[in-house]
């Protein structure tokens, strides 16, 4: 499968996101929208308005929770403090 990704710099940070090329429409789309229907600009306003967060040891990753946007966004950090967006999903509280 063919992808490439995206930045986006917000408050001085640098996220990247990584865009999936849809096999119907020969276009690149958002990996975390076409996988859970979350863009980019919501997962990165649930890392800026996160309320827990741990690091995943097992599988190499930040994991956050924003519990006012209902959001979990998996993480990681590239070179240069940039921020890889893995991917994102509404959780149904987080322990739902």
């Amino acid at each position: 499968m063919q992808h490439k990704y995206k930045m986006f710099k917000i408050k001085g940070q640098k996220f990247v996101v990584k865009m999936d090329l849809n096999p119907l429409t020969n276009e690149f789309e958002y990996h975390m929208y076409i996988r859970h229907l979350i863009t980019p600009q919501q997962a990165i306003a649930a890392y800026f308005s996160k309320t827990s967060e741990i690091y995943n040891e097992e599988r190499c990753r930040y994991e956050l929770y924003s519990s006012s946007l209902d959001i979990t966004v998996y993480y990681i950090y590239l070179k240069e403090q940039d921020i890889l967006l893995i991917t994102a999903f509404h959780q149904g509280g987080q322990d739902g």
